[in-house]
């Protein structure tokens, strides 16, 4: 199983609020430069442990749908799928890697659902 990460040391907490998001059902979808190669080879159907920066496993997702779109596509119902407002992810992503997003710039975003915890195994008689 991949391993889908959120956080890393120094965000504030961003990325332990992006998981606490994705637990509670607000935050379903994210999104990075296409060129990213961190998640590059992610296809609908595959299962991902959700960890945090530290590595601890939060959850399990499974991806839905992975699109390619530019920068200016970007939407009030992409960024509801994301867990916050159109101008708070302009702003998350209008800038990565050093430098400013271009509108036309090419952008991966993974769309992915909560799966359900698995359940215990049964003890053996």
């Amino acid at each position: 199983m991949k391993r889908f990460r959120f956080g890393w040391y120094g965000d504030g907490g961003l990325g332990d609020r992006m998981i606490q998001a994705i637990l509670a059902g607000r935050k379903t979808a994210t999104s990075c430069p296409a060129y990213d190669p961190e998640d590059a080879d992610l296809q609908p159907g595959d299962d991902l442990q959700l960890v945090d920066k530290h590595g601890a496993q939060r959850g399990r997702l499974v991806v839905t749908l992975v699109e390619v779109r530019p920068f200016s596509s970007f939407d009030e119902d992409l960024a509801a799928r994301e867990g916050v407002t159109l101008a708070e992810l302009r702003e998350k992503l209008g800038f990565a890697n050093g430098r400013a997003i271009r509108p036309d710039e090419e952008m991966r975003v993974v769309h992915f659902r909560l799966a359900p915890a698995a359940a215990p195994a049964a003890p053996e008689p």
